[in-house]
């Protein structure tokens, strides 16, 4: 969502801020230029919303390899770079190695997905920096962005599918 002048819309209910998405999309305005704001968590699926999704599974499976990787190495780059024979038993012994691969891997797994969530969750979302006081007594707005040509368009209809308030707004820097 571009910064600058945005729009908020406010609502009363969870059936008029669907409506209003809907209105929205109809006039042209993109998904990634609608954000919605609320107390209470709304689920994409109840405002008719795409999911979500996360880049986590990615930055886990990136750290299951690194980790499959750096235990590959240590397991056979360790005992063919420094040959110890001892006893006769194998250079590189398979139990042993399976345990240390397992173990290595699961831990670049794990710590992957700690510092993949960290990372999600404190970096700042890009969309405007927009909020009304009445999303904090129980109202839901939508913050938009849309072509000054439809401006007045997208007020009228907003108000016609039930919002409560519609205004053009300065996005705010955090």
């Amino acid at each position: 969502m571009s910064e600058g002048v945005v729009h908020l819309a406010l609502f009363k209910k969870i059936d008029h801020t669907a409506e209003a998405l809907d209105v929205l999309r109809e006039l042209g305005i993109a998904e990634e230029d609608m954000s919605v704001i609320s107390g209470f968590r709304i689920s994409e699926k109840m405002l008719g919303r795409p999911m979500t999704w996360t880049n986590v599974p990615k930055i886990a499976i990136g750290g299951f390899l690194v980790g499959f990787a750096v235990s590959i190495a240590l397991n056979w780059g360790t005992p063919l770079l420094y040959p110890v024979h001892v006893g006769g038993q194998p250079l590189l012994p398979v139990p042993p190695t399976i345990i240390l691969t397992f173990e290595l891997s699961m831990l670049g797994l794990m710590i992957s997905t700690f510092l993949g969530v960290l990372w999600e969750s404190i970096f700042p979302s890009y969309g405007p920096k927009v909020y009304h006081p009445a999303v904090s007594d129980g109202k839901i707005a939508i913050v938009f962005n849309c072509p000054p040509e439809v401006h007045e368009q997208v007020h009228a209809r907003l108000a016609e599918v039930g919002a409560e308030w519609v205004h053009r707004t300065e996005a705010q820097p955090l």
